[in-house]
C-alpha cells in the first residue's frame, strides 16, 4: 500500500531529522571525548563522578548513531514495528541525556569545592607519588599559578616548607631556583609586595579560580549540548509515532 503525499512528505522528513540524529551522535561523541580530555590531567584533583558523565556522553553518543539506523529503515520500508522501536529507543536516550545535562550542571556548581578540598589534599602528597607532582608542575608552568589559593599553601607540604620549582616565573632569572628554598618568612617578605616591586620570583596567584572556571566551562557547554540534542529528539519521536500511526491505520483500511 503506498503513503499519501502527505505521509510521503513526513516519510522524507524522519529521514532528514535521523540525518540530525547521526550527526548529534556524533556530536556527543566529540563532546564527550574532549571533556575527557580536558579532565583527565587533573585526575588527582576530581572524583570519580566527573569522568562518569564524559564517558555517559560517548556510550550515548554510540547509541543514537545505532538507533538512527532503525528511524531510517523503518520510514523507508514503511514499517510501523521499526519506527515504534526507534521512537521508545529514542525516548529512552532522551531520559538519559536530559539527567546527564541535569547532572552536569549540578556538578558544574560544586566542582570548585571538590578541586579546593582535593588540590589540598594532593599537596600533601607531592613528594610521596608521581601523579600529584606530575600534574601540579604541569598544572603551575603552563597557567602561571602556584598552589591552590596561593603559593603558601605549599606550607603544608611533606617536605621542608617551600614551593615546587614549577612556581618559577618564566621570566625569572637563575635566582629563582635559590629563592625558593628560602624559609616562608623570607620568601613571603618579597612577595608580599610582588605588586609595588615585582620582586617576587614565582607565581604568587593560587591555580583553583583558573582551573574550576576552565572546568566549568566545559561542563558548562557539555551539559548544555546534551539538552539541547535532547529537545530536539523529541520533535522526532512525534514525527516517528504519528507516522507509524498513519501506516498501522492504512493497513487496517486496506483489510
Amino acid at each position: 500500500m503506498g503513503l499519501t503525499i502527505g505521509q510521503s512528505l513526513l516519510k522524507w522528513l524522519i529521514l532528514f531529522f535521523n540525518l540530525l540524529f547521526w550527526i548529534s551522535g556524533i556530536v556527543l561523541i566529540i563532546a564527550g571525548a574532549v571533556c575527557q580530555t580536558v579532565y583527565r590531567p587533573y585526575l588527582s584533583f576530581l572524583d570519580d563522578e566527573y569522568f562518569g558523565a564524559p564517558v555517559l556522553l560517548i556510550v550515548v553518543g554510540s547509541v543514537i548513531t545505532i538507533i538512527a539506523f532503525f528511524g531510517c529503515c523503518g520510514s523507508a520500508k514503511e514499517s510501523y514495528c521499526m519506527l515504534m522501536t526507534f521512537a521508545v529507543l529514542l525516548g529512552f536516550i532522551f531520559v538519559l541525556e536530559f539527567a546527564g545535562g541535569i547532572a552536569g550542571y549540578v556538578q558544574k556548581g560544586k566542582i570548585t569545592g571538590y578541586l579546593e578540598n582535593n588540590m589540598a589534599k594532593s599537596i600533601k602528597q607531592y613528594n610521596k607519588t608521581t601523579g600529584p607532582a606530575a600534574v601540579w608542575d604541569g598544572l603551575q608552568m603552563s597557567s602561571g599559578c602556584c598552589g591552590v589559593r596561593s603559593y603558601t599553601d605549599w606550607k603544608n607540604s611533606p617536605t621542608p616548607p617551600t614551593v615546587p620549582e614549577s612556581c618559577c616565573r618564566v621570566n625569572s632569572n637563575e635566582t629563582c631556583s635559590a629563592a625558593i628554598r628560602q624559609n616562608f618568612p623570607s620568601l613571603e617578605t618579597d612577595c608580599s609586595a610582588v605588586s609595588a616591586n615585582g620582586t617576587c620570583p614565582i607565581y604568587a596567584e593560587g591555580c583553583l579560580s583558573g582551573l574550576s572556571n576552565r572546568l566549568r566551562d566545559s561542563i558548562g557547554i557539555v551539559a548544555g549540548v546534551g539538552v539541547g540534542i535532547a529537545f530536539i529528539q523529541i520533535i522526532g519521536i512525534v514525527l516517528s509515532c504519528y507516522l507509524a500511526r498513519r501506516i498501522r491505520r492504512g493497513y487496517s483500511y486496506a483489510a
